[in-house]
């Protein structure tokens, strides 16, 4: 009876959720791939359709294999409810873009990657889910076996752009003692967009790390070893694949590498003065935040002597005294 009845539940769960029955347009790039829109988002979806091509290669020159599997499909819709429903996942309101690699879709939301700033287009966010694409054909099932937060700061290198501006997030965070343990953020990503932010600046960061001290075709090898199921170990002192993997190609093991990037980082960051000095929104949220410290001080300070300063026995004005009340009786 429920198997019967499902395919009427999700129908009506994608009425409800305001999923398309009809698109604006649809169209094809020259390699294959189809592109949908929504109305208004004709331009955008044309310029992907034109571009598409050499994202492609891109992102196959840097990873260091073919895109497999054939045509996928790109998507453009404008507002949360409309990323949701032509994505059939949970996704934070902050993303500009998702992709749900078992069904070969891509979704572009529009109204956030189209706002005047090239450090979050509409170009660079396709070429960051193409990564994830590419990664997800090639690796299949053995996907999960690279951490999260590498397969993010490599979507986020090879992309060019910066999914959530964190400004200088990074610094404050390796200045204070506040950097995400990668143990975290290898399988689950965070929904807050603040720490969502210092998530993608640090995989990210530690992606060009590893690329500087070890080179950009040892992380090749690793992804293509890890996709054909290398590193895996029967030895009881063996650790993930991805470490296994690391310790081949590197010749040290994950964890000398990230002590490495995380001392690096810490030696780097600048100066909190100096940070708040730069970071202009920082500087005002710290400064109201002092400013209110300030006042509450002054305030309590102000309010301590006034009770200090009051007699130990206060009489209400026109009030008699003792001896007054004693001369009635």
């Amino acid at each position: 009876m429920i198997r019967a009845l499902l395919p009427i539940l999700l129908a009506v769960s994608s009425i409800a959720l305001g999923a398309p029955d009809a698109w604006a347009g649809t169209d094809r790039s020259e390699d294959g791939h189809l592109i949908r829109w929504d109305d208004g988002l004709e331009s955008m979806a044309k310029r992907a359709v034109r571009n598409l091509p050499l994202i492609s290669k891109q992102v196959e020159a840097a990873l260091g294999f073919e895109f497999r599997g054939g045509p996928a499909e790109v998507i453009f819709v404008s507002g949360y409810p409309r990323m949701r429903a032509a994505s059939g996942v949970e996704v934070p309101q902050w993303a500009g873009g998702v992709c749900i690699g078992q069904q070969s879709r891509i979704v572009i939301r529009a109204d956030l990657v189209e706002n005047g700033n090239p450090l979050s287009s509409m170009i660079t966010t396709l070429r960051h889910e193409w990564v994830h694409l590419a990664w997800s054909r090639r690796s299949s099932s053995n996907r999960r076996r690279l951490p999260l937060w590498f397969e993010e700061g490599l979507a986020e290198e090879v992309g060019g752009g910066v999914t959530v501006d964190g400004g200088l997030q990074l610094d404050f965070a390796a200045t204070f003692g506040n950097l995400i343990p990668f143990d975290e953020i290898t399988k689950d990503w965070p929904h807050d967009g603040g720490r969502a932010a210092l998530a993608y600046r640090q995989g990210r960061s530690f992606v060009r790390f590893f690329r500087d001290k070890s080179g950009w075709d040892h992380i090749q090898r690793i992804l293509a070893a890890l996709a054909d199921g290398g590193g895996v170990s029967e030895s009881p002192a063996a650790g993930e694949p991805f470490d296994e993997l690391v310790l081949q190609y590197s010749g040290s093991s994950l964890s000398h590498w990230t002590s490495i990037w995380s001392t690096q980082i810490e030696e780097e960051a600048e100066p909190w003065f100096k940070l708040i000095a730069r970071d202009f929104m920082g500087t005002i949220f710290f400064l109201v935040g002092l400013m209110a410290l300030v006042a509450y001080w002054f305030m309590r300070s102000k309010r301590k002597r006034q009770i200090e300063a009051l007699p130990d026995h206060p009489m209400p004005d026109g009030s008699l005294s003792d001896e007054e009340l004693a001369g009635q009786v």
